[in-house]
C-alpha cells in the first residue's frame, strides 16, 4: 500500500509511512535526524557564544554557516561533552575537530580551473572527502550515537565544497546549505469574520540537507491587513544519506513531489554512500526524484559485521560525483522552460 501524498503540499510526517519500517529503527532514525537538524540551526546561531565556540574548537577564522552542518555537528558534540561530568570523550571530539579543520582547509583551497572540464577537480575533492570520511568509521567514533548524524553531515558539507565552483559567481545572492524550503501555500480561517479580514496563509516546508536556493519575502495583503513571511525556494535540492533504505526513500519521494509543486524547476537529487533498498519494492524510475547516487557502489552492511569480517569501506566512486557535478552545472546553466513563451519556443512543458 502506497503512502497517501498530503494535499495540499503538506509537510511530510513519518507517521504517513511508519508501517513501511522494515529496518528496525529506521523511522526512529529519521525522527532523530530531523531533530538533530533543528539543533544544528541553533548551533550556527550561537557558534561564537558560550564556553565552547567555533574559534576555540577549530581556530581563528573558521566560520560556521548553514553550509557547514558537519562543523556545526562537531561543535554541538563538543558542547555536550563540556557539560558532562565525564570528560572521557573530550580528546576524541577535539581530534575529530582537528581532522575536520584540515579537510575543510584543503577542500576550500582546491580550485576548479575549468567548470567545463572538472574531472581532475572532482577526483581531488573525492579523494580528500574519502580520506576524512573514512576516519569517522573508526570504532572509537562509535561512542557517539549513530543517530547523531556525524557521518551524513560530513556528506552534506562535502556537497558544498564539491559544487561551489558551479554557483560561485552567484554565491552572495543565494541561500546555501541546510534549509527548510517552500512546498506550497494554503489558507485557513477560524471564522468567516476573520476570513473577511484576511485568511491566514500557511507555507508548508520540507527539511533538506543541501540546497542551492533563494530567500524570498512573501507579502500577502488585503485592504485591511497584511502578512509577510520569508521562504526559501530551491533550484537544486540534495538529500544526503549514509545509506538509503525504504523509509528514507519514501520520505524523499514524497518531499520531491511536494517541493516540485512549489517550484517545478527544482532539480531533486538523493546522494547516498550505501544502498539498503529492495529495488523490487519501490518504483525508482517513476519517482519525482531526478537522480540517485550510491557513491560507494555497495550495499549497506552493519559496521560491526563488516569490521568482524575485516572488510574495509569501498572507495568513493569519483565518476558518480563527476556526473553529479555536471548535472547540477548544466541545470543551473540551461534556460528553464517557461509556459508563457510557448508561442516563441513551441515548447509548453
Amino acid at each position: 500500500m502506497s503512502p497517501e501524498v498530503p494535499k495540499p503540499a503538506a509537510e511530510v510526517t513519518l507517521g504517513d509511512f511508519a508501517s513501511f519500517d522494515e529496518e528496525g529503527d529506521s523511522v526512529q532514525d529519521l525522527l532523530e535526524e530531523s531533530k538533530a537538524a533543528a539543533q544544528l540551526d541553533e548551533v550556527v546561531r550561537t557558534a561564537n557564544e558560550g564556553p565552547v565556540t567555533a574559534e576555540s574548537l577549530f581556530g581563528v577564522g573558521v566560520q560556521l554557516t548553514s553550509a557547514h552542518p558537519h562543523g556545526s555537528n562537531i561543535l554541538k558534540k563538543a558542547r555536550d561533552i563540556q557539560r558532562d561530568e565525564d570528560q572521557t570523550l573530550a580528546p576524541l571530539i577535539r581530534g575529530i575537530a582537528e581532522r575536520y579543520k584540515t579537510w575543510r582547509s584543503q577542500s576550500e583551497s582546491l580550485a576548479c580551473d575549468d567548470v567545463d572540464d572538472p574531472a581532475e577537480y572532482v577526483e581531488e575533492q573525492a579523494s580528500l572527502y574519502q580520506a576524512y570520511r573514512d576516519t569517522l568509521d573508526h570504532e572509537s567514533v562509535d561512542a557517539f550515537d549513530s543517530r547523531g548524524a556525524l557521518q551524513p553531515s560530513a556528506l552534506e558539507e562535502f556537497c558544498y565544497f564539491l559544487l561551489r565552483p558551479v554557483f560561485a559567481p552567484f554565491e552572495q545572492d543565494l541561500a546555501l546549505g541546510h534549509r527548510e524550503v517552500f512546498q506550497g501555500l494554503y489558507f485557513t480561517a477560524p471564522t468567516f469574520a476573520s476570513f473577511a479580514e484576511m485568511p491566514t496563509p500557511h507555507y508548508p516546508t520540507g527539511n533538506l540537507d543541501f540546497v542551492i536556493g533563494k530567500k524570498i519575502d512573501s507579502n500577502l495583503s488585503t485592504e485591511r491587513t497584511s502578512k509577510t513571511k520569508s521562504i526559501y525556494v530551491p533550484a537544486v535540492a540534495l538529500e544526503c544519506k549514509t545509506y538509503l533504505d525504504r523509509p528514507r526513500w519514501i520520505e524523499s519521494d514524497i518531499l520531491a513531489s511536494n517541493i516540485k509543486r512549489g517550484f517545478p524547476g527544482c532539480l531533486y537529487i538523493v546522494v547516498s554512500e550505501f544502498l539498503k533498498l529492495d529495488l523490487a519494492k519501490v518504483n525508482v524510475l517513476g519517482s519525482q526524484i531526478d537522480k540517485v547516487y550510491v557513491l560507494r557502489r555497495a550495499k549497506n552492511v552493519d559496521r560491526k559485521i563488516r569490521r568482524a569480517d575485516g572488510s574495509g569501506l569501498k572507495p568513493i566512486h569519483a565518476p558518480a560525483l563527476l556526473d553529479l557535478f555536471e548535472r547540477v552545472r548544466d541545470h543551473l546553466r540551461e534556460d528553464w522552460v517557461s509556459p508563457e513563451s510557448w508561442e516563441d519556443s513551441g515548447v509548453l512543458k
